[in-house]
């Protein structure tokens, strides 16, 4: 379910030189094959005004095609920019979208299962930061599901990440979805932005920890902390929160280096917590891997060049480097070298 609560239009982002509306052929298995390519597709779409055709959705996953999460994403678009979407539905493996008018103002979003809010989030937000005026977003699915950001690695590593490219945003949880139920949900304040390249990023060593309870022991929680604290990060935080769903959630972060692990049944806490842990400790240059990824979009639609150190370069980051580079037309350059890194756009 999409509702418009009230939006004015006007898109103020450039044109980047692009008089006519362009058709668009993304291939929707290409790399790592999954949602992103969608989300970025369309993101791009309705900011460039280049209408576009996705093939091949997710075609070399176990459950082909749109899930309610890509199409809540997919039609949180359309209603955003007053486009026209063909052929979306959940398990099309194909669709077609022509964008229209960026439409700035308040929106709500319910993607009917526990299907990420963030990466439905990290969808509008680059659309909306052109808008004429102030956008808020409310979205109700998973806050804290597989796959995908967590809510409080969004919130403490994803949007700090974001703010650095100068985009206004505003972000809180009113409250928690765990899979399966989902009915999580989160709102958001975009404000328009002008967005300007980045290569000067900020060194944070000090270690920070989340754990999140719902309907859990908070033995678990305490089992889980002795693992950071073992290991001398002391800023730990426990929350016991209520949510549809029982889960369990560790988000640990460096300033922009995240990590973020699930509880899943059958797996121990100390598993958990150590996951996270050693996802941390891989991260040791400007911004983890995975924030490597999202924050790409924004160095390519940023005025100027931007440049990041990471820790490897993932699939995700090669895939959303081949998507971009079918709407904009900048040099993106990803190079590795002795276990480090370097992303740069141009």
């Amino acid at each position: 379910m999409a509702k418009v609560v009230a939006g004015t239009a006007v898109r103020s982002w450039p044109t980047f030189g692009l008089e006519a509306i362009l058709m668009i052929e993304i291939d929707g298995s290409y790399g790592e094959g999954g949602g992103q390519i969608i989300r970025t597709s369309l993101t791009l779409s309705a900011i460039t005004q280049k209408a576009v055709r996705i093939t091949d959705i997710r075609a070399n996953r176990p459950n082909p095609g749109l899930q309610a999460q890509h199409l809540t994403a997919c039609k949180a678009v359309r209603n955003v920019c007053r486009g026209t979407l063909s052929h979306a539905e959940v398990g099309s493996t194909e669709l077609t979208f022509e964008p229209g008018q960026i439409v700035g103002g308040r929106y709500e979003f319910d993607i009917g299962t526990a299907g990420s809010v963030t990466l439905v989030a990290q969808t509008l937000i680059p659309i909306l930061l052109g808008a004429s005026k102030e956008s808020e977003l409310k979205i109700i699915g998973g806050t804290h599901v597989m796959k995908s950001p967590g809510y409080d690695y969004f919130e403490q590593v994803f949007l700090p990440g974001a703010r650095r490219f100068g985009a206004c945003l505003e972000s809180k949880m009113v409250r928690l979805g765990f899979y399966p139920k989902g009915g999580g949900m989160i709102e958001l304040k975009i404000n328009p932005s002008k967005l300007s390249g980045c290569a000067d990023w900020p060194s944070d060593d000090h270690a920070r920890v989340l754990i999140r309870l719902c309907g859990l022991p908070v033995g678990i929680g305490v089992r889980e902390k002795k693992i950071f604290v073992q290991n001398q990060i002391e800023h730990v935080s426990i929350y016991e929160d209520e949510a549809l769903s029982v889960g369990n959630a560790v988000s640990a972060w460096k300033g922009l280096r995240g990590a973020y692990s699930l509880g899943e049944k059958g797996k121990r806490a100390e598993a958990v917590a150590q996951e996270a842990l050693d996802a941390l400790n891989k991260e040791k240059y400007d911004v983890d891997m995975h924030l490597a990824d999202q924050l790409l979009v924004y160095g390519a639609l940023a005025q100027g060049g931007t440049k990041y150190a990471t820790s490897s370069i993932s699939g995700h980051l090669r895939t959303n480097a081949y998507t971009i580079s079918r709407f904009l037309d900048r040099k993106i350059e990803l190079a590795e070298d002795a276990g480090k890194a370097l992303v740069s756009v141009s």
